[in-house]
Parts: C-alpha cells; sequence; structure tokens
C-alpha cells in the first residue's frame, strides 16, 4: 500500500513540475499610447528582418507606424515570438497604403538564423485606418 501512494506521489510530482515547464508568458504591448522606449529600440533592432520579410513576400517598399503588439515567451524551448505590425506605402508616404502583420520568432543562441519569419499577413486599408494606426506608433 506504501508503495502504491508512493508511486502516485511521484508521478504526480513528475506531471506537476512537466506542465511548469511547458509554459509560456504572454505579453501584451498596449497600442492606445505612445511606444516606450525600449519598444521603438526593439523595433529598430528589427528594422533588417521587417525589410527582409517584405521582400520574401513581394512587397518591395517603405513602411512606418510600427508597433510590437505581442510578445510570447517560450520558456520550455527558450524562444520568444514576436508579432508587430507596420504600414507599408508607395512614394512620400502616399497610398496605397498595406498593414502588414508579422510574427518573428527570436531563438536563444541561433545568431545565424537571428529571426525566423513565422507569420505575414497583409491587407490594403484606407487612410482613415492610416491616420487611426498612426495615431500611436514609432514615428
Amino acid at each position: 500500500m506504501k508503495k502504491l501512494i508512493i508511486i502516485s506521489l511521484l508521478l504526480l510530482s513528475l506531471l506537476a513540475v512537466n506542465s511548469v515547464l511547458a509554459k509560456s508568458n504572454i505579453e501584451f504591448i498596449p497600442q492606445d499610447q505612445p511606444p516606450s522606449v525600449l519598444e521603438l529600440a526593439f523595433l529598430r533592432e528589427l528594422g533588417p528582418s521587417i525589410d527582409e520579410a517584405m521582400l520574401l513576400n513581394g512587397n518591395k517598399q517603405l513602411f512606418t507606424s510600427g508597433r510590437i503588439e505581442k510578445i510570447k515567451r517560450n520558456i520550455q524551448q527558450d524562444y520568444y515570438d514576436v508579432s508587430l505590425r507596420v504600414v507599408g506605402f508607395e512614394g512620400p508616404l502616399n497610398p496605397p497604403y498595406k498593414l502588414i502583420n508579422i510574427t518573428f520568432r527570436i531563438p536563444a543562441g541561433d545568431f545565424l538564423n537571428k529571426n525566423k519569419l513565422i507569420s505575414y499577413n497583409i491587407r490594403s486599408i484606407t487612410g482613415e485606418e492610416f491616420k487611426k494606426l498612426s495615431k500611436f506608433s514609432s514615428p
């Protein structure tokens, strides 16, 4: 009887430890206030990756109004998924405008393939939507 109880407790403790390790943290960045200095610095660092993602998806254009929307940390596999948005445009900040949502995976210790593109979505937006998205965004 004692052996059964001890084995049961061991199995339960292993399950509890495993579920803690598999958890991830998600942080949503408020979009109704100006970006922090930390967010601006992070967006600047991601700039070349954003350019590359746009080129790979056939959108050779400029972008503005960048915002990080969500950061998800996978504790067990030690990586971050960073979801952001930018507004693409052609010419001197003229329409047509395109809202581009990108998610990058930033792995630990993989400096050769620094940021892996996870998702890329694009849609056309109006000038009104552009103004709304640009209200609290990076310059």
